[in-house]
């Protein structure tokens, strides 16, 4: 159990908005107990469709930094294991939606409540004031990385998906 509260979830935001921008490369998400098999990859696929509550596999492509055809895999993956499953867009017929099923949302939460116990170890030894220049200056390399086009809508919020 970790004694340091949780970050800010403006910190929180920023820094899950940063991990989407440096790529599927991060280490893996560990101390999720029921799920040894689980890749970063889907790991952050599951934190995604959590947090959307249905997202079209493009979208879910667009905030990996995946190629649609490796998100297509993925989501074959984790509808092989029960942890998505795909539906139409009640908005319009033609589209098809990535959701979770309740396995897949009970996966995510623990994948999520792991993310957030990894980024309190992180953050622990940084003091309020160095959380908040933390925050600040995330803020603005987010705010030039987007000015760079490095995500797909610049004008998006880039953490805006994520649970707060």
């Amino acid at each position: 159990m970790v004694d340091a509260p949780l970050p800010e979830p403006e910190l929180d935001r920023l820094l899950l908005a940063l991990l989407r921008l440096v790529g599927p490369a991060e280490p893996e998400i560990s101390g999720v107990p029921a799920v040894p098999a689980l890749s970063a990859s889907e790991a952050r696929a599951l934190i995604e469709l959590g947090a959307a509550h249905g997202i079209a596999q493009g979208e879910l492509a667009g905030l990996l930094g995946l190629e649609k055809s490796t998100v297509s895999r993925l989501a074959a993956g984790l509808e092989q294991k029960g942890w998505i499953r795909r539906g139409r867009d009640g908005g319009d017929q033609r589209y098809v939606r990535l959701y979770l099923t309740a396995e897949g949302s009970a996966v995510a939460s623990q994948v999520w409540q792991a993310w957030q116990s990894r980024q309190a170890r992180i953050l622990a030894g940084l003091s309020a004031e160095e959380r908040a220049g933390l925050a600040s200056g995330l803020r603005g390399l987010i705010r030039g990385l987007a000015a760079e086009g490095l995500f797909g809508d610049p004008a998006a919020d880039p953490g805006s998906a994520v649970r707060t």
